[in-house]
């Protein structure tokens, strides 16, 4: 998995250049470029550190992968939201629908991971699953009351 958020870290990095170049120094807001340019190396930066933590295989990989997540959904949103015309929202589209949120879904599934795994490593308990809590209150409802 580390090896991924590298290789994403490595393919955004030339991104943010692009942007840097071809973005219109002003559109609507004065600070277009630097906003997104700026957003880009946070995300970039949350990237980099999802893989580091991942390949030192520190269980805190957790949070910095659900930053990811979430930036990558932001991303996703506004790279829609701000499209200027037809092409740039159907690009915008396609790269959110074929690479953000796949991305971001990946992150928080890598973050639920490794929050179980800790959580068996620490011998905690771990409560049934969401769709299941309702068969457990019934059974301790019934037990309670018959017993």
């Amino acid at each position: 998995m580390a090896w991924l958020y590298t290789a994403a870290a490595v393919v955004l990095l030339p991104w943010i250049i692009f942007l840097a170049e071809t973005l219109p120094k002003r559109q609507f807001d004065r600070h277009y470029r630097a906003a997104w340019v700026g957003f880009d190396l946070i995300l970039g930066w949350a990237i980099i550190r999802t893989a580091y933590m991942a390949f030192r295989v520190d269980p805190r990989v957790q949070f910095a992968a659900t930053a990811t997540a979430v930036l990558l959904f932001v991303d996703a949103w506004f790279d829609v939201t701000t499209s200027a015309n037809r092409a740039q929202f159907f690009e915008a589209l396609l790269l959110a629908m074929c690479l953000e949120i796949p991305a971001a879904l990946f992150s928080l599934y890598l973050a639920r991971s490794v929050n179980h795994r800790v959580l068996e490593l620490a011998e905690v308990d771990l409560p049934p699953p969401r769709h299941l809590w309702w068969r457990v209150r019934k059974k301790i409802g019934r037990s309670e009351k018959t017993g």
